[in-house]
């Protein structure tokens, strides 16, 4: 008892003399950045590929640390982890509430977001919010913050439409399916759901644009807080969130160019000619067929005769040269084409390298499918001279562009991208395979899937990504 008291009196001049460490440097120590993002199917969190991740990762290669991410089910829970203190840093995809609570601090903005009235097919659409009765024919994400946000901002009637705890992705669904008229969620967030809800319409406008920003917690310890706020004018002044806009931009005007509907029909009109020879190449070269289909849908559309301006031509668009040496007797021929581009496509794989782990082999396979085994060699020959690893899909992504000039630097990211998007439709559509979250099987090397990581929490899966 006596040693206890003698420790409490000359606490102070222990805690003088071993201060706790701060935030920042906890942060640094466990070497990982934990932070909370909103569960999109639409998002591949684990490629770490748009805007949001590549500003999360280049931080976090400030601190020398890697990425945590816990996905939360809503932007309420997501600031509850923050809260609680689960968490370092959240990044909302959604407008902040304005103003936040006092125990939460934003950061700098760095995007900015509009809210859409979003229906299944044209119903709705013209909607009047300031109408009491057609308010009812929306259904509002209480968790997500649209009623108080859109109050604040002048919208005083959106209180009188009917609020749901679940939020917006999973209200989306429920437009889709008809459950429910009308929601409002985000222009970006609607574009994604598309991919899978072709149904779902974007509608008018709703309330001004709303701010996009990380969160952290308001305490005296600002110290990752300082940071955070200097990363962000350090990226504004370099122009790196110019050019990771710009970026973002010019790949969603490209996707926003994709037609669905046509892609839909090709897959009860097109496909069921060309699935027995998708099988058989795929099952002989260990390639899942479906990914050979997207490959093959994202080249020629599934048209036999196609030809390019730059000489390729048939439904895997092969040039002569490769066609010849992958064993096709005819471009022009279906069934010739795509055993020759399962052929190719399992020897670029086999050129990449064993030491790479999937899946940035199978995105550094498809990317060399586009460019060239040269050309992404050239990638990655970047990536290293700068200190980066181009085994990583993320890094050689960056370094791409630089091969080209304009838009056709871009033209492989793009590739690769549309490749996986009309795979994961492709995925959707029917029974699933075993394989159905691999390019490549267990015969051409396992692959993992996009939420391999364990998870952290009932309901909440962990991602993370490896600085380089």
């Amino acid at each position: 008892m006596a040693a206890l008291l003698l420790m409490l009196l000359h606490w102070p001049d222990l805690a003088l003399r071993y201060p706790q460490a701060s935030r920042l440097e906890r942060v640094q120590r466990s070497g990982t950045l934990r932070v909370a993002v909103p569960v999109d199917p639409g998002i591949d969190h684990a490629a770490f590929q748009d805007m949001h991740h590549v500003l999360l990762r280049e931080f976090a290669n400030r601190l020398d640390v890697t990425v945590d991410l816990f996905e939360a089910d809503s932007q309420a829970e997501l600031l509850d982890m923050l809260t609680r203190d689960e968490v370092d840093i959240a990044v909302p995809r959604q407008p902040l509430p304005d103003p936040l609570p006092r125990h939460l601090r934003a950061a700098p903005t760095y995007a900015e977001t509009q809210t859409h009235v979003v229906c299944k097919g044209a119903v709705g659409l013209s909607l009047d919010l300031q109408s009491g009765t057609a308010l009812r024919h929306i259904r509002v994400s209480e968790s997500d913050g649209y009623v108080a946000r859109l109050s604040r901002a002048g919208l005083v009637r959106i209180g009188l439409a009917p609020t749901s705890p679940l939020g917006t992705v999973a209200l989306l669904e429920l437009v889709s399916a008809g459950s429910i008229p009308c929601t409002l969620a985000q222009q970006d967030e609607v574009e994604r759901a598309r991919q899978r809800l072709p149904a779902l319409r974007l509608g008018a406008s709703v309330g001004p644009p709303g701010r996009i920003g990380w969160v952290l917690r308001n305490t005296r310890d600002d110290s990752l807080a300082r940071q955070v706020d200097r990363f962000f004018v350090n990226s504004r002044e370099s122009g790196l969130l110019a050019q990771l806009h710009q970026q973002e931009q010019g790949l969603q005007d490209r996707f926003d160019v994709v037609d669905l509907e046509g892609f839909r029909l090709a897959l009860a009109t097109k496909l069921p000619h060309f699935e027995a020879d998708f099988r058989l190449a795929g099952a002989e070269q260990g390639i899942d067929w479906r990914l050979l289909a997207a490959l093959a849908y994202q080249e020629s559309r599934w048209n036999p005769r196609a030809e390019s301006p730059r000489g390729a031509s048939g439904l895997m668009m092969l040039t002569a040269d490769t066609a010849r040496s992958m064993g096709a007797g005819s471009r022009l021929d279906a069934g010739a084409s795509i055993v020759a581009g399962a052929r190719y496509l399992a020897q670029l794989r086999a050129d990449v390298g064993d030491s790479v782990a999937e899946p940035d082999r199978t995105w550094l396979t498809l990317a060399a499918y586009n460019v060239g085994p040269g050309g992404l060699a050239r990638a990655r020959q970047a990536v290293r001279e700068r200190g980066g690893d181009p085994d990583r899909w993320p890094e050689v992504r960056q370094a791409l562009p630089s091969l080209g000039r304009g838009a056709r630097g871009w033209e492989p990211v793009y590739h690769v991208e549309s490749v996986l998007r009309y795979f994961a439709l492709l995925s959707a559509h029917g029974a699933p395979d075993q394989q159905s979250l691999r390019g490549f099987n267990r015969r051409a090397g396992p692959a993992a899937s996009a939420d391999a990581d364990a998870r952290s929490a009932p309901g909440r899966t962990r991602h993370r990504s490896e600085t380089g």
